[in-house]
């Protein structure tokens, strides 16, 4: 199991390393048309099943459940649309609050014994914010003119660098109190140092959109997805990704779609990239309560 664990992650490395390669060889518009597939492919993919992921995880009266879960999700969603819209700062600021926690559970949920510790849910929160505002630091002037387009706010160049110092210590500091009774998570301590050298040069030679994209898709989204076909089917492999991808179809379909109308709406009063992100962020919101549950019960 762990050597197939590391081929599956010597893949992710490799591909990581073609995308900072691709920072220099590839036209901005290729990058930009290559990001925009892997986002709309797997990364969208990852979180459209979540509705037959509740399913599996309720086995009490599913039809029932399915009904009831299906309108919590929807509701929840356009909530967080409508919440984007009134207050986007607010908004904005609960989004990376929740992907930082997020990002940071999937890297390392699997290292990490007592999935409700609060030192562990500390930890996957700052070392989450740390990559992201590794990210938007290195691409501040770029992320300074989309945040000023959802929220008519301009950020302060220096309160990235203040998170981003901010969760790097609190990184550091909560990897070691968690590695006390976590070997697993100790060990990989190099190797995490190593990943973050390699994510520092990608955002660095990329700009936000490849640099979100090569993170997202490759780190978050293809492991996310690995996790629940080995939760639902057993085992990750050709055969039950397609079984996942079969069950997954409606649900991503409808997630086009629905950034499409998105789009169509705010087009006249918000550029494509504040709709993306805005968007991901909606269906981001309920996949992380979802994927929190799926986690526990492992």
């Amino acid at each position: 199991m762990n050597d197939y664990k590391q081929k599956f992650y010597n893949y992710i490395i490799l591909l990581t390393l073609f995308a900072v390669g691709a920072t220099e060889i590839f036209s901005q518009d290729l990058q930009y048309v290559i990001a925009l597939l892997g986002i709309f492919s797997f990364g969208i993919l990852h979180g459209s099943n979540d509705l037959f992921v509740i399913e599996k995880l309720n086995q009490n009266d599913k039809q029932k459940q399915f009904l009831k879960s299906l309108f919590i999700y929807l509701a929840v969603v356009l909530a967080f649309v409508v919440v984007f819209y009134v207050v986007p700062l607010f908004a904005l600021i609960a989004f990376v609050l929740i992907s930082g926690y997020h990002f940071g559970e999937q890297h390392f949920h699997a290292k990490i014994s007592d999935q409700s510790s609060i030192l562990a849910s500390f930890f996957y929160l700052c070392y989450g914010l740390l990559i992201l505002f590794l990210l938007l630091y290195l691409n501040l002037e770029e992320v300074i003119v989309i945040i000023k387009d959802m929220t008519s706010y301009t950020v302060p160049d220096s309160l990235f660098l203040i998170v981003l110092i901010a969760s790097f210590v609190l990184s550091l500091t909560l990897f070691y109190f968690n590695s006390v009774n976590n070997p697993e998570l100790k060990s990989s301590a190099l190797v995490n140092v190593l990943y973050l050298v390699m994510f520092t040069v990608l955002f660095y030679l990329s700009d936000v959109v490849w640099g979100f994209a090569a993170y997202f898709v490759l780190w978050h989204s293809i492991p996310s997805l690995k996790d629940q076909v080995n939760s639902l089917y057993g085992k990750f492999h050709f055969k039950n990704f397609m079984k996942y991808f079969k069950k997954a179809f409606p649900y991503w379909l409808a997630s086009i779609l629905g950034m499409v109308v998105v789009v169509w709406l705010f087009k006249d009063t918000k550029n494509f990239l504040s709709l993306l992100f805005a968007f991901i962020a909606a269906i981001t919101f309920p996949h992380v309560f979802i994927m929190r549950k799926l986690f526990d019960r492992h």
